[in-house]
């Protein structure tokens, strides 16, 4: 988790009537949290899991991913004889995938008496492949158009050269940061009133911080990541919501959730496993309170055990389907504002991106005000990395 000084006090500035006099600014990322974790739990996870500084109001990640181990036939191919190549043209560019070597199978045409569906690579130009077959006494099997010609390992010979060299080119991806003010005041009557049994300072900042991370909570979950430039001095941005930056898995269960459903979209949505580490059989469900009942009811259907676990001061629903586990909570913003939504994570490629973090800034009033203003402010962006490897359901 990214660190800051807790505390800034600024006493250089001018005191002269008008011209704005000390200030204090304080660190407020986790006290704001810590008071009202419930109120925006995406937020509080992300500044608790995966939050990382940024120096910059529009910053730039590099995503890389592994060439995929598949190509689809782009027009029918007849049987070969014994050592006779056949010529495959793929889908323009996916012979990238494909190297000298590789041992390939087609998805769906099985072998015959004469022919092994196990081929060989032996050449690689472009938008096509040469295939023989693996078995020098069999031929290689045709293939129709619209076929999957899948990798299934390498087969080199002894003292042949070395591989030729693959590598992926990785996608750059634009994010930006968005500004949240939220300011209160009080004239210097009210400052000493102690209306409702407490300051009335302190209840307007008491709302403010409700208010405040409320807005910034729904800006990370449905931001359209904008740039508007027709301003004459800076730039405004907004931050891309990961709602808006999952495309891959999107389940629209219409009325209401089944199994079925369920249960195909968790098996597509843990499909890609690129990690070695196991881990990848985990997600996290930021939900409303309407899906979390849908879930309910699968669960007690298929006899699942849900098992309740208090997480950073918030309710941790946690279930498991298939050798899949999901942590399922409760976002008030969804329940509110987009009922039947909800969003399956994987915390390790979402990043939260501070920018500025949450401050309170004390006394920004002008010297000579017979006020006190004080206002949070919080820059802070959103990185969603490998977006197939999270999901959105709704109605």
């Amino acid at each position: 988790m990214a660190t800051y000084p807790t505390m800034q006090y600024n006493s250089a500035v001018s005191t002269a009537a008008g011209s704005g006099g000390p200030r204090i600014d304080i660190d407020y990322r986790m006290q704001l949290i810590k008071q009202r974790e419930s109120a925006a739990p995406f937020l509080s996870f992300m500044l608790h899991l995966n939050s990382q500084a940024t120096k910059t109001h529009v910053f730039k990640g590099f995503e890389t991913r592994p060439n995929p181990k598949f190509g689809t036939v782009n027009g029918a191919v007849n049987a070969v004889a014994a050592n006779t190549p056949a010529t495959v043209t793929l889908v323009a560019g996916e012979e990238k995938r494909f190297a000298p070597g590789d041992l390939v199978i087609p998805k769906d045409t099985p072998a015959d008496v004469s022919h092994s569906n196990v081929g060989r690579v032996s050449s690689v130009s472009t938008n096509t492949v040469v295939v023989y077959g693996n078995d020098t006494s069999l031929g290689w099997v045709g293939v129709a158009d619209g076929e999957i010609l899948q990798i299934w390992g390498r087969g080199h010979a002894q003292g042949m050269l070395s591989a030729n060299p693959q590598a992926t080119i990785p996608a750059l991806k634009t994010f930006y940061t968005g500004i949240f003010k939220h300011a209160y005041s009080v004239d210097k009557t009210q400052e000493n009133n102690r209306l409702y049994g407490a300051p009335e300072r302190d209840r307007l900042r008491g709302e403010a911080e409700i208010e405040h991370i409320i807005e910034i909570e729904k800006q990370l979950l449905r931001g359209d990541g904008t740039v508007d430039l027709t301003t004459d001095t800076s730039p405004r941005t907004n931050i891309t919501g990961i709602l808006n930056q999952i495309s891959s898995n999107v389940l629209s269960y219409g009325g209401a959730l089944n199994k079925g459903d369920f249960f195909t979209f968790m098996s597509t949505l843990h499909a890609p496993k690129y990690a070695t580490d196991g881990k990848m059989s985990r997600r996290l469900v930021i939900a409303s309170a309407d899906v979390l009942n849908m879930i309910n009811s699968i669960a007690l259907e298929t006899n699942r055990t849900i098992s309740v676990t208090e997480v950073y001061g918030m309710d941790v629903f946690k279930t498991q389907w298939m050798g899949r586990t999901w942590d399922f909570i409760e976002d008030p913003i969804l329940s509110d504002f987009l009922p039947g939504w909800a969003v399956v994570f994987q915390p390790r490629y979402v990043k939260l991106r501070e920018f500025r973090p949450t401050r309170l800034e004390a006394n920004i009033q002008a010297n000579d005000a017979d006020y006190i203003k004080d206002q949070f402010l919080t820059e802070i962006g959103l990185e969603v990395q490998l977006e197939e490897l999270h999901g959105v359901m709704h109605p």
